[in-house]
């Protein structure tokens, strides 16, 4: 009788940590023209650009109807604790989001060491640097920012508010 309860937990076991893998993997793949073409019907109005974490929560929900398992701020692990903006699929596809009217020189600086430090420690070309702004904001500097990001391999994206 003993042997028979042991296989049934073993069996149960097995199939418990089956399960529990099954989920520590991704549901699909996601990759970087999937999302952009989610951004691209995802819409901020003039009155809701206001702050970058503002702008990052209506993103991140859009994201999340369409792919599910969207995190904010997600660490990337490393020794500097750095964390994305969006993740979606766990590690999959990563988007660091700045505002067009934010984006001084030092920022501007900063967003290249983010860009180096994320593609390099996780999405390697699966990491979309989204830009939100009016038409007005994208001028020649952003221009300058889109030409060097694009040159690292990493998708560029300006989503114009409304």
């Amino acid at each position: 009788m003993s042997y028979h309860i042991n296989k049934i937990f073993k069996t149960a076991g097995s199939a418990v940590r089956s399960f529990s893998e099954g989920l520590k993997k991704p549901l699909m793949d996601i990759n970087v023209s999937e999302v952009v073409s989610v951004l691209e019907n995802i819409f901020i109005k003039k009155s809701q650009y206001t702050t970058e974490r503002n702008v990052e929560n209506i993103i991140a929900k859009g994201l999340d109807i369409a792919f599910g398992k969207v995190h904010q701020q997600y660490s990337i692990g490393g020794f500097l604790a750095l964390k994305v903006d969006i993740d979606i699929g766990d590690g999959q596809v990563g988007i660091e989001i700045k505002l067009a009217k934010d984006l001084t020189t030092t920022n501007t600086e900063r967003l290249f060491g983010q860009v180096l430090y994320y593609s390099k420690r996780t999405y390697k070309k699966n990491l979309i640097v989204l830009i939100v702004g009016t038409e007005k904001e994208y001028n020649q500097v952003m221009k300058e920012v889109e030409s060097i990001i694009k040159e690292q391999g990493i998708s560029f994206y300006y989503l114009l508010i409304k």
